[in-house]
């Protein structure tokens, strides 16, 4: 039996193979149906996923509140594969040097002046729950604008079926 840590280590695993088709989604998508504003918004919803799993390892890590934006209107289609991959090694190696004792380790949080004090495995759990979210977004404006959608169910994933 997998220990908890193992477990989302596999699960991140299954996140970064989804974070691969939620990128080629987004490429397939018409060049002449870039301009359109729920391409730039698909962009930027990607670009949140990003920045979340920046941010929240930044102060599960011990760092202080990080910048940047939560919602980064501007986010450019070609940084998205470089940033995912710089985040997925950073997680990777995190998560490969942690232990189930490290899971129920604090961290602080601050929203403006609120200030809270959260645990690793709440963390991500919230995160593996927040990115199926926002990449079905993506898939559905992928869709609209004319692009390849790709089922990133983990059924899929664990077990291929070939049809």
């Amino acid at each position: 039996m997998m220990s908890r840590t193992e477990q989302y280590r596999a699960l991140y695993e299954y996140e970064k193979d989804c974070n691969d088709k939620m990128l080629t989604m987004i490429e397939s998508v018409p060049p002449a149906n870039r301009t359109d504003a729920r391409f730039q918004q698909a962009v930027t919803l990607a670009t949140h996923l990003a920045f979340c799993r920046e941010y929240w390892l930044h102060l599960m890590d011990g760092g202080e509140k990080s910048q940047g934006e939560y919602f980064e209107k501007t986010a450019d289609r070609l940084s998205l594969r470089p940033r995912f991959a710089a985040i997925e090694a950073r997680w990777t190696d995190y998560l490969a040097n942690l232990d189930d004792a490290g899971l129920s380790r604090e961290f602080e949080v601050a929203f403006g002046e609120y200030r809270m004090s959260w645990y690793v495995e709440g963390q991500i759990l919230q995160l593996l729950g927040h990115a199926p979210y926002h990449r079905g977004q993506i898939a559905l404006l992928v869709d609209q604008l004319g692009g390849e959608t790709v089922d990133t169910d983990y059924l899929m994933y664990a077990r291929p079926l070939k049809f």
